[in-house]
């Protein structure tokens, strides 16, 4: 087939798809684009890479900043209009704005305190967007909105990348040279939390559909979902089996999640917050542990998804980083401070491939500590969401879970605008306690 045909049809099916989304969510206003365009963007390759516009590799693209900043002020703007309590939702996420805080404070003592600062930037764009779930009508179905449509349009366009496109969709591994789809996101890493995240959606809103089928909506929504859930899984296989492990092994532990949560509603038994809690401190002291273990607890991971003891060069990252990291052990080197191009070159990677050494890097001991703090909260709110609508409970409390699992060997939460992250932050938003409607 012709690469430009592929395009075309490529297109007519995901704007079927979009159509077919849109039908089945009434209650959802147009604005809702506004953060769709927004999840699309940090789910994705940044604009100056699809455009070709260079930028600095420090500061990052002007193009891509300009078009953030100018949706999160339409986001605002729209907020506004509504008359929407934001400051009573704020308040009731007193933890997330400690560590937004927190990560402000930390860039004065960053050797690139400008840059710093707008990265930090992009934190609060998440905050923006969570607000303005809130202020649609139906927050929980606005959310399913974006988690659809952004998988509708991201998951088709990166299979035909691949198959049609491979300059753009397909990369090769610096030493290895093997060959590593990559789709419209940056590496097969980022390409595995896409379908990590969109697996995981379009699973439970097939199982949703299927347990209370006079609830679901629009004539083709299942069939849809299916379609696209089955691409999604062409992709996590990837090109000759270079597939993202930690995205597959997650995925994994996100469904064990889901039917354990699922069995104990079969059983009657109410799911307790104490346990809750506790395996989530249990899952973070493991993935802070690893990097100074040098990946011994994770060995099961190693012959499980056929990967060697070093866990494909992680533990020599580690073990170079670790001692970084003990130079600064309290405060860290700055919020987005630590992965200058100097030390990009001198390590030859931009990320520590455990989302706690990265935290403990730029933020110290007192930033896991809010992060920490952060989550558990998180935990809360979601088990009490629980009582109001357990299934959708269920999938918020499996994100967060997969979130904290995710970062054992991979980097995602050092930043709440990376996609494993935010999901769980506009999670958190939507389920915490009763719902803060917009006055009119």
């Amino acid at each position: 087939m012709p690469p430009p045909l592929a395009f075309l049809l490529c297109t007519a099916f995901v704007l079927f798809l979009l159509r077919v989304e849109r039908r089945a969510s009434p209650r959802v206003s147009a604005a809702l684009w506004i953060p769709t365009l927004w999840m699309l963007a940090i789910a994705s390759k940044p604009l100056a890479i699809w455009l070709g516009v260079t930028g600095d590799n420090e500061s990052g693209s002007a193009l891509d900043r300009l078009v953030l900043t100018g949706l999160s002020l339409a986001a605002m703007v729209v907020i506004t209009r509504r008359r929407f309590d934001w400051s009573g939702a704020l308040r009731r996420h007193g933890w997330l704005l400690a560590l937004l805080v927190y990560m402000l404070v930390s860039t004065l003592w960053s050797d690139i305190t400008f840059i710093a600062l707008k990265r930090w930037m992009r934190e609060g764009i998440v905050v923006i967007m969570a607000l303005f779930i809130l202020s649609e009508a139906n927050p929980r179905q606005a959310l399913e909105s974006i988690l659809r449509r952004s998988a509708y349009i991201l998951i088709p366009f990166s299979l035909m990348l691949i198959k049609y496109y491979p300059a753009l969709g397909v990369n090769y591994g610096r030493w290895s040279g093997m060959q590593m789809w990559i789709g419209v996101t940056v590496h097969k890493n980022t390409l595995g939390r896409l379908c990590l995240v969109s697996a995981s959606f379009l699973l439970w809103a097939i199982y949703r559909r299927w347990r209370e089928p006079a609830m679901a909506r629009g004539r083709f929504q299942g069939w849809a979902d299916v379609s696209v859930f089955l691409i999604t899984l062409v992709l996590f296989k990837g090109a000759d089996n270079a597939f993202s492990a930690t995205s597959v092994g997650t995925f994994a532990v996100g469904i064990a999640t889901f039917l354990g949560l699922l069995w104990l509603r079969k059983l009657r038994l109410r799911v307790p917050q104490p346990a809750l809690l506790a395996l989530v401190i249990f899952l973070i002291g493991f993935g802070v542990s690893a990097p100074f273990l040098g990946g011994s607890n994770l060995s099961l991971f190693n012959s499980t998804f056929g990967r060697d003891e070093t866990l494909t060069g992680r533990t020599q990252v580690w073990q170079a980083l670790v001692p970084m990291a003990m130079g600064q052990p309290v405060l860290g080197y700055g919020f987005g401070s630590f992965w200058t191009i100097a030390r990009q070159e001198l390590y030859e990677i931009n990320f520590a491939h455990n989302g706690y050494l990265d935290i403990l890097l730029t933020l110290g001991i007192v930033g896991l500590a809010f992060y920490t703090f952060w989550l558990l909260s998180c935990v809360r709110k979601l088990h009490g969401a629980l009582a109001q609508d357990y299934d959708w409970a269920c999938l918020a409390i499996c994100f967060l879970f997969m979130a904290v699992v995710y970062n054992a060997t991979e980097s995602a939460l050092d930043s709440l605008a990376e996609l494993m992250t935010a999901v769980p932050v506009l999670a958190s938003f939507v389920g915490s306690g009763r719902m803060i409607r917009a006055s009119r």
